[in-house]
Formats: structure tokens, sequence, C-alpha cells
């Protein structure tokens, strides 16, 4: 049965600490969270780059302090976290943290980011991934010691190609078939898909021998790994 993964943490409390840990109450191996960086080089967590749509405030981060950041709260009265205090969580938990880089970090961007993972003690935990083969690749050389991944979704990805990019592949679930998975399994790679949120995508998951899936309905999903798993349940006719 694949593991569970809360993407960005939970859809209610995105990207922030009570997400993460109301992800981490609910059973998940992981979650996964986005990353962009403050004008003073802070990493903070937030999917868009602006913080117009999460939080009552407006403007690009790149634009903003962390303290200014860090001023604000979103529509439920949540801060916005830091990396380093993500991090922080989820070592403690020993939770997989599936970070994904937004931008392409500058040379001091991706020190910050290093000295994070490493001073929180996540590094065993940490899968570093991004859309794009740039960030992803920068952290390759600067810390091959890390997992990293590359984010798929458009076209059909061998596993030889996937594994340039690190240990594992985190891939649409359109793309997930039995073959591929296959295949990227015989390249050394576990493989993560998104977003799977109701029965059918997770029996598709299953089916192909994925390693985890990402969803924003982690209880649904534990429920019904409960129920796929008990021998004595028998479909509805």
């Amino acid at each position: 049965m694949p593991q569970v993964i809360g993407h960005r943490g939970t859809p209610e409390d995105e990207n922030t600490l009570r997400g993460l840990r109301d992800a981490a109450n609910a059973g998940v191996s992981g979650v996964e969270f986005d990353v962009w960086w403050t004008r003073d080089g802070v990493p903070v967590l937030s999917h868009d780059p602006t913080v117009d749509r999460t939080t009552t405030g407006h403007g690009l981060i790149a634009a903003m302090t962390a303290s200014q950041v860090r001023a604000l709260r979103t529509k439920r009265g949540e801060p916005v976290p830091t990396l380093k205090e993500a991090l922080s969580f989820t070592a403690s938990r020993r939770l997989t943290a599936m970070v994904e880089l937004k931008p392409t970090p500058t040379p001091a961007q991706l020190h910050s980011l290093l000295t994070t993972i490493r001073a929180t003690g996540a590094a065993p935990y940490v899968v570093v991934h991004s859309f794009n083969a740039d960030p992803v690749q920068a952290v390759q050389r600067a810390a091959p010691e890390l997992h990293t991944a590359l984010t798929h979704e458009k076209t059909e990805i061998t596993g030889k190609e996937a594994a340039r990019y690190g240990t594992s592949l985190n891939v649409s679930r359109f793309l997930a078939t039995p073959n591929a998975v296959r295949d990227w399994h015989t390249a050394g790679l576990k493989v993560y898909t998104w977003t799977a949120n109701w029965p059918p995508a997770w029996e598709k998951a299953k089916a192909a021998d994925v390693d985890a899936v990402l969803t924003d309905r982690v209880e649904p999903y534990k429920e019904w790994t409960r129920t796929a798993c008990d021998p004595t349940t028998t479909a509805a006719p």
C-alpha cells in the first residue's frame, strides 16, 4: 500500500506549522511544502510568489523582509513559517519532508537552504524537488549527499532520464502507469505521485506500485487503506 504524504501539509492550513502538525497527527509518513526566499534571504513556506491568496497581506515575498512576512497571518490566523521552523518540526517527528523549490536559488539562497537543512537535523529525511531541473541540479552539485527529485507532469520520462535528478521521481498521477513505475523502480528511484485525492486515483496508484501518494485528503486516504487492506471487506454490489 503506498505511503501517504500530506500535500502542503493540509489544504485548510497549507504551508503552515498547523497544517504540518495536523497532517502528522493524521498519520502521514511525510509532508510536502513549497519554499520562496524573502528580500533578506530567509527561506519561508509559500506556494505562491505573493502572500495575497494565503494571507491578509499583499505583495511579493521576494520584496518583503522576513520580519514583514512573519508579521502576516493566514485567513485562519496562522503565521507564515520559516523553513527552519518547518524542518525542525518534521525532523522531530522523523517525517519525510518534500521541499519544493519554486525559484532557482541564487548562490546565497542555496547556502541558506543547505545550512537550514543541516542545522535542523532534517537532512536524512529531506527530498529537495522542483519542476525545474536547474534548482535540483544546483542542490546536487552543492550537496550530493541529499535526496533530490524532479517533479514531472507533461510527458513520459524514462527511468534513466529521471535518475539524473536524484533518488526519487515526483510524477503526475496521470503518468504513473504500472510499466512506467516498473521502469523507474528499475532505475533505483522511489516514486511519488501527486495529487491523488479520491479512491479511483488511490486504486490506480496502488495498482501501479508507487511508493507514496501526495494527497490533500489524508484522513480519507488512511481510512481507504484500512478498508483496502481488510480481507473481510468486500466491494458493494
